[in-house]
């Protein structure tokens, strides 16, 4: 029996020589460190990481106020609507929802964004009385209206500061087969 304890206080006593070496200790203590870091980057990431490119139009804050009063129209929601308008265009939204009543006006911001397929828009182009107007498609099912929004910095924000009609145009085979804007762009019904 001593025999076997032997060779076992050997290599209890090999062990403990290599863990007091300061070069296996550093070797631990990087491996130890590389670990922790990857394990807390793992862990700290929410969101799946996603290949870098330039930032779309669609991407802008600028436009931020349009996308926002077409949701807010879907969901008849007045005042969020009108929260996304500055200057005179507010004042005429105003002016219609105190004509009209808060039923009345929600019901015709719900019927305007339920008559839309989809909604895109271009990337912007400098206003000449300041701020970006931004050309706006409003796709329906055999026909398509066409606005400029132009939308100014109010604070740190943007909002709406007129919607300026431009017509309707009959809608284009590819506007009738995609019904409704590129992913991550407008209200895609």
């Amino acid at each position: 029996m001593t025999e076997t304890a032997v060779p076992d206080a050997r290599d209890g006593g090999r062990v403990r020589r290599l863990a007091a070496d300061w070069r296996v200790q550093a070797v631990l203590g990087v491996a130890a460190l590389g670990l922790a870091i990857a394990v807390g980057m793992a862990l700290g990431r929410r969101e799946p990481r996603e290949a870098a490119r330039p930032a779309g139009h669609e991407r802008m804050p600028e436009a931020f106020a349009i996308a926002d009063s077409w949701r807010a129209a879907a969901a008849a929601d007045e005042g969020a609507y009108l929260r996304c308008f500055t200057g005179e265009a507010r004042e005429a939204e105003k002016a219609r929802l105190a004509r009209l009543g808060t039923e009345a006006f929600c019901r015709q911001l719900r019927a305007t964004a339920e008559a839309a397929l989809g909604v895109e828009w271009g990337p912007p182009v400098p206003a000449p009385e300041g701020g970006l107007r931004f050309p706006v498609t409003v796709l329906h099912e055999d026909d398509a209206e066409q606005f400029d929004y132009i939308v100014a910095r109010v604070g740190s924000d943007w909002r709406i500061r007129a919607v300026e009609r431009r017509g309707r145009r009959a809608a284009s085979p590819h506007f009738a087969e995609r019904l409704g804007p590129p992913a991550g762009q407008g209200v895609n019904k």
